[in-house]
């Protein structure tokens, strides 16, 4: 029986509900399936078959860990998704410029350098608010949505929890309390489902990623077809990706996020996907 490992981690030593279902998909169809947190026993590693990185929620605690151990990983020339190169790119949110340079919209976004105010970036910009976070990071960590009067208290209370690392600012766009943030799943480079993620009043984004704030949507055709464009625009194939973004007042799609380390794919809301999943892992395998 061909074994395949979820990537997981010490800080939480869990898989997703998510997950669970695509699990259950994958024994279904003759697999043995297990996860593993990527600081342990690296043999473990060695004898599976097949590991996608799917919990490892805490890389962004010790990044220079989580790379060796990918380095690790690359020189045992193990059997993993996504491929390494893809998933270094994607740690850090400066991607978000080279998919910009591939002709993606994105919203209005700057780099804020660890020693360095966010004052003169709103002022260039006439910005009264901004979503400040980590350049690298993963969840909702230190995402804070920011007002100009209200840099003195970021700078103080925020950025005190992390010293090291630069941030990226992006433009606070009203879209995403008005209609969500949508998030499309690509499985092996074609489009598989998407949900919408509506904030609670006030917010601008989820407290928690399994609410009933999150429904299955049909994407509109334009919304689509710019998602495909970003999954288009990569130099490999992921076998698995999440588009995050906003639709526009006028229809334009802004894209925020790129995931290909370790994305939700919201199985528990298209389970019949996860079954296409096993069987699109299944062909990968041979």
């Amino acid at each position: 029986m061909k074994q395949i490992l979820f990537v997981s981690c010490n800080r939480w030593s869990y898989i997703s509900q998510s997950d669970t279902v695509l699990a259950d998909a994958l024994r279904e169809r003759g697999y043995w399936v297990d996860h593993q947190p990527w600081q342990g026993d690296f043999a473990t590693f060695q004898r599976a078959d097949l590991i996608l990185l799917r919990s490892n929620w805490d890389y962004h605690y010790d990044l220079a860990g989580f790379t060796a151990w990918l380095d690790r990983v690359e020189a045992a020339a193990l059997p993993i998704y996504n491929p390494i190169p893809l998933v270094r790119w994607n740690l850090h949110k400066r991607y978000l410029f080279d998919l910009q340079a591939r002709g993606v919209v994105i919203p209005t976004t700057r780099v804020l350098a660890v020693t360095a105010e966010p004052e003169p970036i709103f002022q260039e910009l006439g910005w009264q608010e901004a979503i400040i976070k980590p350049l690298t990071g993963a969840s909702n960590h230190l995402v804070e949505r920011v007002s100009y009067d209200g840099l003195a208290h970021w700078s103080q209370h925020v950025r005190s929890q992390r010293a090291d690392g630069d941030w990226l600012i992006q433009e606070f766009r009203p879209e995403i309390q008005q209609t969500g943030e949508w998030s499309l799943v690509f499985l092996a480079g074609l489009f598989s489902h998407a949900v919408v993620k509506q904030p609670d009043p006030g917010e601008f984004q989820l407290k928690s990623q399994y609410t009933e704030q999150i429904r299955r949507v049909t994407p509109p055709a334009n919304l689509l077809r710019q998602a495909q464009q970003v999954i288009a625009s990569l130099p490999t194939v992921p076998l698995y990706a999440r588009v995050d973004g906003i639709l526009s007042v006028a229809g334009e799609f802004l894209v925020l996020e790129l995931e290909l380390n370790e994305p939700g794919l919201y199985f528990t809301f298209a389970p019949e996907q996860a079954k296409h999943f096993a069987e699109v892992i299944h062909a990968q395998l041979g």
